[in-house]
């Protein structure tokens, strides 16, 4: 993405101090997720995960950004981007290399406040941004940053923004390798990639990255029209997974920008589909490109205020990470629900009609990102203090009292054909990787269990979202999806 900036004196002079003590708290007892490599999937804390970003290139510039990162983690993003060199807010890096220390406090601040939140942070530098920087000088501030953020295990870097474009993003396979060698010189177990813009096609952002070397594809959307729709997307994806490197769909299509003209972008629906298909396809990483928190210098002060001001697509997409569902039983007239809200034992003898939200529950694919077939998943009671379980693993009753995520919290979803799970979807859920499943007894109106060895009418339900999420029932084999890897 472009940005066009005026260069203007940040306007975070006035809460200064108040960082540098909030910073030196956080610095005492943040407890930050690791994040490393296994093959060709992302890993937080050494648990394979599909990890989802959104865009906060401002983030230097946020007069609240502790609340900004809070609000990210609580709508269930995994991480955030920001570009701490960015001419809308306090830039790091002078036009020497040298790194701005007051601005390096800032950037320590906001990785520390993300250790907090338990949040992954992608830095991206972007040299275009600072008048008079060359490449040269960029390895002197890169390599700085490495060694300054050492200490950091939440983050990864990407050297250099759309490196491809010929315009004063440009940066030559030379000067990126020089840097990544600089990099490695310093700090050697830091996530490197170099994000490369779609004027070149996917396959040279996969062959790029095995060349030099890096860890991950950073790659961004191609911007077509159907760039959502999943024989795109698998396309794109299945090309930068060709170099055995994780796929990371660094920046999706823009949900708004005042240089250009996008489209398909202004509507959660588009958003919703490419990261389902993203993960489907076997992405490890995606990215949803907000321009909500790239200038604070203008309009509203809280991210959370920025993202309500455009329901479409920012605040529907934002708040369809954490689902909602129903789970309906085989007779079409009942539904699974928590006695109490939870705490309790499981029925399915409500029925639309009745009182109180006991049949609501939140859903959550372990392994991250969008519900696919085959994921592991825990499922939530509506008081939010409790979770479905499988007294025993499986084989016995089904109860909506464990406290935590566990192996008997843990419950397989699966439908005919796989694919993502879409509303009306009729489902399955099976103990964890035993052969039972959950059953509501004479196909709903009475109890349940988890005492079944095989999938039939009584252990199949209709799954229905409440929150927002895809409407695009077609079949997501029909193009030759891969199947859902084993492990979650």
């Amino acid at each position: 993405m472009r940005i066009r900036g005026e260069h203007r004196a940040p306007r975070w002079a006035h809460v200064c101090v108040w960082l540098f003590v909030c910073a030196a708290i956080a610095t005492t007892d943040a407890s930050a997720q690791r994040l490393s490599i296994q093959g060709d999937r992302f890993a937080v804390d050494g648990v394979p995960r599909f990890l989802t970003f959104m865009t906060m290139f401002g983030a230097m510039g946020a007069p609240n950004v502790a609340a900004d990162l809070h609000l990210v983690r609580t709508l269930g993003f995994d991480g955030v981007r920001v570009w701490p060199n960015l001419d809308t807010g306090p830039q790091l890096v002078a036009s020497d290399g040298s790194l701005r220390p007051a601005e390096l406090a800032r950037l320590r601040f906001i990785l520390d406040q993300a250790k907090l939140e338990h949040l992954i942070v992608d830095v991206t530098f972007t040299y275009e941004h600072t008048p008079g920087l060359d490449a040269a000088h960029e390895r002197i501030a890169v390599m700085a940053a490495a060694n300054e953020l050492r200490s950091y295990d939440n983050i990864l870097f990407d050297l250099q923004n759309e490196r491809n474009v010929q315009d004063r993003r440009f940066m030559s396979e030379g000067n990126v390798a020089s840097i990544a060698s600089g990099v490695r010189s310093v700090d050697a177990a830091r996530i490197i990639v170099a994000s490369n813009s779609p004027v070149d096609p996917p396959e040279y952002a996969a062959d790029f990255t095995a060349r030099l070397g890096l860890d991950a594809t950073a790659y961004h959307e191609p911007r077509v029209s159907n760039w959502y729709q999943l024989p795109i997307v698998q396309s794109v994806i299945n090309a930068m997974r060709a170099n055995g490197r994780p796929a990371y769909m660094q920046e999706s299509m823009t949900t708004r920008d005042d240089l250009y003209f996008y489209p398909s972008h202004d509507r959660a629906e588009y958003f919703l589909q490419a990261i389902a298909y993203a993960k489907l396809s076997g992405a490890a990483g995606w990215c949803f490109h907000t321009d909500a928190a790239v200038d604070y210098r203008k309009g509203p002060a809280f991210l959370e205020d920025r993202l309500k001001a455009d329901p479409e697509p920012e605040w529907a997409f934002v708040n369809s990470l954490k689902p909602k569902i129903v789970l309906q039983t085989a007779n079409g007239r009942n539904f699974l629900v928590a006695e109490g809200g939870g705490g309790a034992g499981v029925r399915a003898d409500r029925t639309a009609a009745s009182p109180g939200n006991w049949g609501v529950f939140g859903i959550e694919a372990l392994s991250g990102g969008p519900v696919i077939s085959g994921d592991k998943v825990a499922l939530t009671t509506p008081d939010g203090a409790h979770y479905l379980q499988a007294t025993g693993g499986g084989g016995s009753s089904l109860r909506a009292e464990g406290k935590s995520v566990g192996s008997w919290e843990t419950f397989r979803i699966e439908k005919a054909g796989g694919g993502v799970i879409h509303d009306g979807d009729a489902v399955t859920l099976r103990a964890n990787d035993s052969p039972w499943y959950v059953a509501a007894e004479g196909g709903g109106g009475g109890t349940t269990n988890v005492g079944s060895s095989s999938a039939a009418s009584w252990e199949t339900f209709r799954i229905f979202f409440v929150t927002p999420h895809s409407t695009d029932a077609a079949s997501d084999r029909s193009a030759g999806a891969p199947a859902k890897r084993e492990g979650g």
